[in-house]
C-alpha cells in the first residue's frame, strides 16, 4: 500500500515530520470529545486523504473491512456505555486511520526504513540492532496490506471452486503464497546488499 512514485506535496514532505505529526494528531483526537469537533477532524482526514493523490481503488477493501469493524465496535459500545460515547469512540479510530493512510500511502519503504532506523538507533547502546529492527517495523507495516490482499485473492479463487468453507483449502495456498513474497523480499534485500550488520555500525 506504499506508493513509491506519489506526486502529491504531502509525498514530499520530510517521513520524520509526517510520522510525528501522525503521533500528535493520534494523541490530540483522544483529549477530544465532542463528536461534532471529531466529525469536522474527520471530514478534514479524508480531504487529506484525497489529496494525497492515492488510488482509492487500492483502498477499496481495507476501508470496507475498516467500516465494518468500526460498525461492530459502535453497536457494543453503544449497548456497553451510551451511544454517544461509542460514536466519539469510532470517529477517533476512524479519523486516526485516514490520516494513518495518507502518511502510509505516500511515503516510500526507504524513507520508512531509515526514519525507523534513527528512531531506533539509541537501542543500540542496550545491545539491540537497530537496522533489525527498523527493517522489521518496516516490513510488517509494508506486508500486511499485501498478505491481506494474497488471502482474498485465494479466498475468492477457492470460492469459485466451491472450497470457502474448507479452511485448509485456504490456508495452504496462503502460506505457500506468503513463503514465496517472504523468499522474494529475502532475495531482492541480498541483491541490493542489505546487510543489517553493517547498517548498525
Amino acid at each position: 500500500m506504499i506508493a513509491a512514485h506519489n506526486t502529491s506535496y504531502l509525498a514530499k514532505l520530510p517521513a520524520g515530520l509526517k510520522f510525528g505529526a501522525l503521533l500528535v494528531v493520534s494523541i490530540g483526537l483522544y483529549l477530544i470529545g465532542s463528536w461534532q469537533i471529531l466529525s469536522v477532524l474527520l471530514l478534514v482526514s479524508v480531504l487529506v486523504l484525497l489529496s494525497a493523490r492515492v488510488n482509492l481503488h487500492q483502498l477499496r477493501m481495507p476501508l470496507v473491512t475498516l467500516l465494518l469493524i468500526l460498525a461492530i465496535v459502535f453497536v457494543s459500545l453503544g449497548i456497553q456505555t451510551t451511544w454517544d460515547s461509542a460514536l466519539v469512540s469510532v470517529l477517533r479510530l476512524l479519523t486516526m486511520c485516514m490520516f494513518a493512510y495518507a502518511v502510509s500511502l505516500t511515503t516510500t519503504f526507504d524513507a520508512m526504513l531509515e526514519l525507523f532506523q534513527q528512531v531506533a538507533s539509541p537501542l543500540r547502546h542496550v545491545g539491540a540492532n537497530p537496522a533489525q529492527i527498523s527493517l522489521g517495523l518496516s516490513l510488517a507495516i509494508r506486508f500486511i496490506p499485501e498478505l491481506k490482499r494474497v488471502y482474498l485473492e485465494v479466498r475468492e479463487a477457492q470460492h469459485a471452486r466451491g472450497l470457502a468453507n474448507n479452511p485448509l483449502a485456504v490456508a495452504v495456498p496462503l502460506v505457500i503464497r506468503s513463503l514465496r513474497i517472504a523468499e522474494d523480499t529475502a532475495e531482492a534485500l541480498e541483491a541490493r546488499g542489505y546487510d543489517s550488520a553493517e547498517h548498525s555500525k
